[in-house]
């Protein structure tokens, strides 16, 4: 169901922006490094520990759309699936893209939502964390499953077909909704390197 919701807004936001607009549509896929650290924190004041509890490299695929809303700015949606290790997402990034060679190499900024359909090395840490200071409870009930990102990076097209990019999300939101509160956060990180085709 939330496949569907992230399709049906990026069909929206695509047509949306385009009105009068040249769009290209495409494929897009490459490496994916995702990277999840755990903080521990007394009230989330002083810091106690830092565990960097997952960071694992795979792979991810996708659609992607380029808009051209200027000669120099783009906005680029995409709508991606992830996997690293035991870790699976679906990503739905909207990049603004800022060319600073005409149609050559640009920089990319924007937010990203993400969707998780697999969280299974984070529950394993969070179980041992909780274990430890007594408030085991249901790992399902204090993860969350939906998260939002900022995310960078830039680009460089090699033909009008064919380009290739490179960009970094960090999480601006908690995973963790559990009974430590504040003193428990989980924050992840993506690196994705790879390519994109459009028809």
């Amino acid at each position: 169901m939330k496949k569907l919701f992230f399709l049906i807004g990026f069909c929206l936001i695509a047509n949306g922006l385009t009105a009068q607009s040249p769009i290209k549509f495409g494929v897009t896929g490459g490496l994916l490094n995702s990277d999840a650290n755990i903080d521990l924190s007394l009230g989330s004041i002083v810091e106690l520990a830092s565990i960097d509890a997952v960071n694992e490299t795979g792979f991810y695929i996708g659609l992607i759309s380029d808009i051209e809303v200027a000669e120099s700015f783009h906005v680029q949606p995409e709508l991606t699936y992830g996997s690293a290790g035991d870790l699976s997402f679906v990503y739905f990034p909207i990049m603004a893209k800022y060319y600073l060679i005409a149609n050559k190499l640009n920089v990319q900024l924007g937010p990203q939502l993400t969707f998780s359909s697999n969280l299974d090395d984070i529950k394993n840490a969070i179980q041992d964390i909780e274990g430890v200071l007594g408030t085991n409870g249901n790992i399902d009930d204090v993860l969350n499953t939906f998260g939002v990102d900022i995310g960078f990076g830039a680009g460089l097209d090699i033909t009008d077909k064919l380009s290739v990019q490179a960009r970094y999300a960090l999480e601006l939101s908690d995973r963790y909704s559990g009974p430590l509160g504040n003193s428990l956060d989980i924050r992840g990180a993506t690196l994705n390197v790879g390519i994109a085709y459009f028809f």
